[in-house]
């Protein structure tokens, strides 16, 4: 349904000034969006030597702002012109427009509404040609609209600053609308001399800055003054027009007027300075917003017999300054200089114009020079190129004085009636008209502003713009104290939700919970039924459980908080990171999601850290977006404060154990979960579950994903639309904690008290944040796609529930960047012993070649300077690396050997094992061969598929990949690509490792698996010893007796990689052994009882064919790793254990 197309289809429209920039956009817009509109007269002025339709067809329809909509129609665009189109000739100036008798009869019979854009936007203008044509003109052809029959609506244009003679807030209302004696006062001054005229023009224009505000202001109080009772009249102010933000295409412009002659000017190197101040709010619009706004005024309007003002601005609902415009306007033209620059694009602005003055003459000296010199020793081409230049500089001078009055001064122009024109528009009707103002993002509209210019001003043959990624921390101006004040007052969407009280009565009081409770209180009621206790007293003591459970769980939204939360986060963030990168169009594309169609919003962004929590929220806080509740893990619970804040910037928060144990807990987050979604509400959680303590992406959990699969299924949602965010950090703020938890150690509880004393890390820098958006994915659509009957066949939708699941996490290791920490963590582990920083840096280009030739993303933010990253790597790795200086020229970086480091640097070099994972198992797998055959004879393809099956099958569980190899034929090809690569190499149809280039590649994959396969390796040494006992051992105990002894093992050189100790891989290993019948893993009493299947020989069996993937030393070892177990297990049961 669309409002706007129900007013004017099968309407007639009368518009004037479609020759003018305006007017094209207007006219292009109504003709595209509205293809059943009846007829379009269009008031030309004739020139001579030139007919009505050539003009019409010259200035307007061959413009190139019609170029969509000639596209759109193909051959049947002359047609649909000359249907829709009527071409009136008429001039402003003339009594009755001078119009014909037949003209005239067809507007006042036929004419619906009528819209007048026509107008002298000449700031500069004579004070008589401007009163004829903004005053007369307007008058004249309101006059014609009191005649015409059935007229809805009569539209001006006017201009914000037909109050330019005051400062400060401006209202939708005309000033002193009674003023006396304008008409007479108009007739006047044209009766004046224009020599006396010019002279008084100052005086009379009083605090007005030029004759086109002056005359716009007399012309509005006129129309408001000769209006009849109920006679429709709408006025629209927009503030200074710009290129177009989105339509017909974006950065269209086709004349230099306003802020635009400024950005041209200043592009090409021409204008250095302006007299005014920079720190002021400069209010801009852009045609295409102006002309949504004009359309859409013109039906809200209609035949409501009313006089009503609208501004359509910018400067209340997304302000923006002289500064941000300058130095956009700088880093457009420095990137994308023009082939007509005379010099570098650098403005400065000065308040004091005597200053002002000085400096113009300074920074145009050199091109005045060049003039000089020209125009006397000159050959004619210097001499017409310097009077060109001339000519141009003494123009941009003429800018700064005819624009100084609007870069000198401020004005805030109250918005309120304007905003009820977006709450008449339907989901249908923004999908191509946009009057929200707050979702331009200033950057990218000025890179297109500016783009514009340089193609259809200069005419030059520039590249379609393509958005480079952008630094959320550092886009807005920050010279005032209280610019960050004023962004978080700006930013966000405003949102209101229920409130906490209405959710706990909607959720408590819905059919789920009310029958889970009389579920519990009649099991409850059977129990006590010989006690005292009544009925009414259990369903109270379990209503009151409820109530608990919801005011521990549920969210408090509160913008205002929000908004508090905001400023907070951009001064902490600014703090601890360099940049927080991000891809815009993804923002500026949710910027318009219509949930309507496409149901809510789900985020889904990796797990790595608790500002995960923070950062998605920021950014969407940052781009207008609605800032989405948000499942919160119960550890800020306990603390004080943070879980107020928490709450109301959209947090609430789950207790996973009592979400597996208590039907009422769980149903209750069940309903919550459906009830915030169907009160359109974004949701973002974490398919992983939990933070990612290994660098790893988990395998998805698919608990809350069912819950919102559900609400799609069960019909109670139209859609859902997931968007996977992956966020890649340089350094990750608490990885300091993880080597701990991954060695068994309780993890750390939140409290307020570990907050404050974490306001150190203010003063360390973690580098940048860098977030990518994965492809969307429709809920409904998913199920669809893989043919399953989601919605009423259970076993369909808890298989569309899995994949989807996987699918994410697949989109998320597919958007994931290695940082530069990544690659030389990875490159340290490969080289234990010891690398020179110059062999580092030579390996980190090496490695990046190879990360980028198989697809993936690196992130580099030292212009390729290689050094660079290196050195700010090793910066941010500094406490894990111990640094040994042979002489003042040779640096040697080592890493630490202790614990800590090792799983701090395998932490970081996770960001990348993914990417070689495959290729590092067929490595592996052929290492197993040992050298001789792997290195120099080589092995057959049937062989080497033996050993890479079983090496699949064992480390499965360690990486979420999408195509993993499932059969020769996938090994095969991909030997194909590795030989390809110069990895392997085939000789005599068997496989080796390349004799040329392959050694480095091959040991850095081999370096990837070595510390798995030594896990699983020390699994089973110890499974033995538990098989020994002939007992069975509760699960808990025997992850950490197997990494009681891992270390051990560690600690007696017979494993060499401590990142092989960690509890997550020996809970893999212990997994894939319960899937391979090794061993059985029952639940008995609550506990998990693990018992070893197998027997001694089919023990000893296993561990020789995992024992000859180990790195080749240990493989080698003289003695029997079984035997060795026995002798260690003596004294290996450490007090640990």
């Amino acid at each position: 349904m669309s409002n706007l197309s129900n007013y004017y289809d099968g309407k007639i429209l009368f518009l004037t000034g479609c020759t003018g920039f305006l007017g094209k956009v207007l006219l292009e817009k109504f003709l595209r969006c509205f293809p059943n509109i009846k007829k379009v007269y269009v008031l030309i002025r004739q020139k001579k030597g030139s007919a009505l339709l050539e003009r019409m067809k010259r200035e307007i329809i061959e413009s190139q702002c019609f170029d969509r909509l000639r596209k759109m129609m193909g051959n049947q665009f002359q047609d649909f012109i000359q249907e829709k189109l009527v071409p009136i000739e008429g001039d402003m100036l003339k009594e009755q427009l001078g119009l014909n008798n037949n003209d005239l009869e067809l507007i006042i019979n036929n004419a619906n509404i009528i819209i007048n854009c026509a107008a002298s936007v000449d700031f500069n203008a004579r004070l008589d040609d401007s009163l004829m044509i903004n005053v007369r003109g307007p008058q004249k052809i309101f006059a014609l609209a009191n005649k015409v029959k059935n007229l809805d609506n009569f539209v001006h244009i006017s201009t914000a600053y037909v109050n330019s003679d005051k400062t400060g807030w401006i209202e939708e209302k005309i000033y002193d609308p009674h003023m006396e004696g304008l008409e007479q006062f108009v007739a006047d001054l044209l009766k004046t001399p224009v020599s006396i005229l010019e002279k008084k023009t100052k005086d009379i224009l009083g605090d007005y800055p030029n004759t086109y505000t002056f005359t716009k202001s007399i012309a509005e109080r006129i129309l408001y003054q000769s209006r009849p009772n109920n006679f429709p009249l709408t006025i629209v102010r927009p503030s200074i027009i710009g290129a177009s933000w989105r339509d017909p295409t974006p950065g269209w412009i086709d004349s230099l007027v306003a802020s635009s002659a400024i950005y041209f000017f200043a592009g090409l190197g021409l204008l250095k300075t302006l007299n005014g101040d920079e720190t002021l709010i400069g209010d801009q619009v852009p045609v295409d917003f102006v002309s949504d706004f004009i359309i859409t005024a013109g039906a809200y309007q209609a035949l409501k017999g009313e006089f009503s003002v609208f501004h359509c601005c910018s400067s209340a609902r997304n302000p923006m300054t002289w500064n941000q415009a300058k130095n956009q306007v700088s880093s457009y033209w420095s990137q994308n200089p023009s082939l007509q620059q005379f010099s570098s694009p650098n403005v400065s602005f000065y308040k004091n114009e005597r200053i002002y003055k000085l400096m113009t003459k300074i920074k145009n000296a050199p091109a005045l020079m060049y003039y000089q010199f020209a125009q006397k020793v000159g050959s004619t081409s210097m001499k017409i190129q310097s009077k060109r230049l001339k000519k141009m500089i003494d123009r941009s001078e003429q800018i700064n004085e005819t624009f100084r009055a609007f870069i000198s001064n401020e004005w805030i122009f109250d918005s309120s009636n304007s905003q009820k024109l977006s709450l008449f528009l339907t989901a249908q009707d923004k999908k191509y008209f946009n009057l929200e103002i707050e979702q331009l993002i200033w950057r990218v509209y000025l890179d297109h502003f500016n783009w514009g210019i340089q193609k259809y001003i200069l005419k030059e043959n520039v590249q379609n713009l393509i958005m480079s990624p952008t630094d959320v921390l550092s886009q807005r101006n920050q010279q005032s104290y209280f610019s960050d004040i004023q962004w978080c007052l700006n930013s966000g969407q405003y949102f209101k939700t229920k409130s906490n009280r209405e959710y706990i009565s909607l959720v408590m009081n819905s059919p789920r919970v009310q029958t889970v409770i009389k579920q519990m209180v009649e099991e409850k009621s059977k129990k006590l039924q010989n006690t005292t206790v009544n009925y009414e007293k259990v369903h109270q003591l379990i209503e009151q459980e409820g109530l608990d459970i919801c005011n521990s769980m549920f969210a408090d939204y509160n913008m205002t908080i929000v908004r508090i939360f905001g400023w907070f986060m951009t001064k902490v963030f600014r703090q601890i990171y360099e940049k927080v990168i991000i891809n815009e169009q993804v923002l500026i594309q949710l910027q318009n999601h219509n949930q309507k169609e496409n149901g809510p919003l789900i985020l889904m962004p990796t797990h790595r850290s608790y500002i995960d929590f923070l950062i998605c929220s920021y950014v969407f806080f940052a781009y207008k977006i609605k800032v989405p509740h948000i499942a919160a893990a119960e550890d800020f619970l306990k603390m004080a404060l943070v879980p107020t804040i928490l709450r109301a910037s959209g947090a609430f928060f789950l207790k996973r154990k009592s979400l597996e144990d208590s039907l009422l807990y769980k149903t209750i987050f069940y309903e919550y979960v459906h009830r915030i979604l169907l009160d359109d509400c974004y949701l973002e959680f974490f398919i992983e579950g939990t933070r990612s303590r290994t660098g790893k992406t988990l395998n998805p959990k698919f608990g809350l994903l069912s819950i919102v699969a559900d609400a799609v299924y069960d019909g109670k949602l139209v859609d859902a639309t997931i968007l996977p965010i992956t966020i890649n950090y340089e350094k990750v703020l608490e990885a300091d904690t993880y080597p701990y938890e991954l060695l068994g150690e309780e993890k750390v509880k939140e409290s307020l008290l570990r907050v404050i004393k974490a306001a150190r890390i203010l003063s360390t820098n973690f580098g940048r944040i860098q977030i990518e958006f994965g492809q969307f994915i429709s809920v409904k659509d998913w199920a669809k796609q893989k043919n399953l009957d989601a919605i009423s066949n259970q076993n369909d939708r808890r298989q569309s529930v899995e994949t989807m699941g996987y699918e994410i996490a697949y989109r998320l290791i597919d958007k994931m960047v290695v940082m530069p920490t990544g690659i030389v963590a990875a490159l340290l582990l490969m080289n234990r012993r010891g690398i020179t920083e110059d062999q580092l840096i030579k390996r980190f280009d090496w490695l990046s070649r190879q990360i980028s030739q198989r697809g993936a993303m690196t992130s580099n933010n030292s212009q390729g300077q290689s050094d660079v990253a290196v050195r700010n790597s090793i910066n941010f790795l500094n406490d894990l690396v111990e640094k040994k200086k042979k002489n003042v020229f040779e640096l040697t970086l080592i890493p630490k050997a202790e614990y800590k480091s090792v799983l701090l640097l395998s932490y970081y070099r996770n960001q990348l094992a993914h990417i070689f994972f495959q290729e590092a198992i067929i490595c592996c797998a052929l290492n197993g061969f040992g050298h001789l055959l792997s290195h120099k004879e080589g092995v057959s393809q049937n062989r080497l598929w033996e050993e890479t099956e079983f090496l699949i099958k064992l480390l499965k569980r360690e990486y979420v990949i999408r195509n993993k190899i499932t059969n020769k034929s996938h090994m095969d090809s991909l030997i194909n690509v590795m030989i390809e690569r110069g990895v392997l190499e085939v000789t005599s149809q068997l496989v080796r490792v390349n004799q040329t280039y392959g050694e480095q590649s091959s040991s850095f994959l081999c370096s990837l698996i070595w510390p798995l396969v030594e896990s699983y390796w020390a699994t089973l040494v110890y499974l033995y010893s538990v098989q020994r006992t002939g007992q069975s051992i509760q699960l808990s105990k025997l992850v950490t007796q197997i990494q009681g002894f891992a270390e051990q093992m560690f600690e007696e050189h017979i494993m060499e990689h401590y990142e092989s100790c960690s509890i997550e891989i020996i809970k893999n290993a212990i997994i894939i052994y319960m899937q391979l019948s090794y061993i059985s893993i029952q639940k008995i009493n609550n506990d998990d009882i693990v018992t070893v299947l197998l027997s001694d020989e089919k023990l000893l069996e296993v561990e020789a064919q995992i024992k000859k993937f180990l790195k080749n030393n240990f493989a080698k070892s003289m003695q029997n790793p079984i035997d060795i177990a026995r002798k260690s297990l003596d004294y290996t049961i450490v007090p640990k254990l």
